[in-house]
């Protein structure tokens, strides 16, 4: 039985709520998402094999319920020639907890100061490269009281974890 356009019953009153997900790197829909629980910015879900980071809640005027996800992987240096996710980086990770790594070395904790510098929207994302221009983050590892920076160009992955 349908309770409305965004929710169902499954079994004995459990509910499943129905996403709607819209990848807002591509800004394409990826798909419906049957969830128990209701999500919040900041949590991490997987679709299809893939991990996203719910970015924001949206319900638009025809009632579904749709989520705006970001891949929760980012791939260095590569993704950060996209001014869309340089910029969404700038804003977003602030807070989170994050998994970064290469070859050689992880490092976990929450991130607590972007160190990006602040571009103009003209501006080619090459600059991102210049000795000039160092694109980092401050991070607070677990169990420390001393934030760490790191050179996100000498690492090859960022994994976001959620809130």
């Amino acid at each position: 039985m349908i309770l409305s356009r965004s929710r169902k019953e499954v079994r004995k009153g459990e509910l499943m709520n129905k996403y709607e997900l819209f990848n807002e790197k591509t800004a394409r829909f990826l798909g419906s998402y049957l969830s128990d629980k209701m999500f919040e910015k900041g949590d991490v879900l997987t679709f299809q094999g893939e991990n996203y980071f719910v970015f924001n809640l949206m319900i638009p005027s025809d009632g579904k319920l749709r989520v705006a996800v970001w891949p929760a992987k980012i791939s260095l240096p590569w993704d950060l020639g996209n001014l869309r996710l340089f910029h969404w980086i700038q804003q977003s990770l602030t807070g989170l907890k994050v998994k970064i790594s290469n070859d050689y070395t992880i490092i976990k904790g929450i991130v607590i100061n972007d160190l990006t510098v602040n571009l103009k929207p003209e501006e080619r994302p090459k600059t991102f490269y210049n000795e000039e221009l160092p694109w980092g983050l401050e991070i607070l590892p677990p169990e420390s009281d001393r934030p760490i920076t790191i050179d996100l160009l000498s690492f090859s992955i960022i994994e976001i974890l959620g809130n």
